[in-house]
């Protein structure tokens, strides 16, 4: 259970993390330094989990995919679309949420104590055994199952930005 309260967390920061990048990309976030901090010290912390989750082979190579802002392109980019939209139809770039700036900071300061009592509260590799337990112990299928639904989000990703966001600019 602490697992998947984990990859949920991890899977929010996901977001924010996206959100305040738009800022920091256009030089409007405040306090930078603080928000690379945070963002370094929380992309240490999901290699630390996927890790622990998902054995060392898997969980580097998420860690990497959401590094990379990969699984946020792939699954997690949805949930910001209407706020992406609404960006892009008006003239000027919003001000950050203070309320999301400062729960970044506390979030990525949970999930380190997460990570800490996951290492006594649940196995190596457990989420992983569970997985593959229900699909037969397949590593092929598992593979392809992620590089599917990653492609697919992908693809549903562009067609929307098409018609939603390019058409209207």
């Amino acid at each position: 259970m602490v697992n998947i309260i984990i990859l949920f967390l991890i899977f929010i920061g996901l977001i924010i993390h996206r959100y305040l990048t738009t800022f920091w990309e256009q030089g409007l976030l405040p306090y930078r330094f603080g928000f690379l901090l945070f963002a370094n010290l929380f992309a240490f912390i999901y290699l630390v989990n996927y890790t622990w989750v998902f054995g060392l082979l898997v969980g580097t190579i998420l860690s990497i995919l959401s590094y990379f802002q990969i699984i946020y392109g792939s699954y997690l980019w949805l949930f910001l679309l209407p706020w992406l939209i609404n960006i892009h139809r008006k003239p000027v770039m919003p001000k950050v949420s203070p309320v999301i700036y400062s729960g970044w900071s506390f979030l990525i300061i949970g999930l380190g104590i997460l990570t800490v009592l996951n290492f006594f509260i649940s196995d190596y590799m457990s989420l992983l055994k569970n997985i593959l337990k229900s699909l037969d112990n397949n590593y092929t299928l598992f593979g392809l199952l992620l590089i599917g639904s990653m492609v697919m989000g992908n693809i549903i990703r562009i067609y929307l930005l098409k018609k939603y966001i390019i058409k209207k600019a």
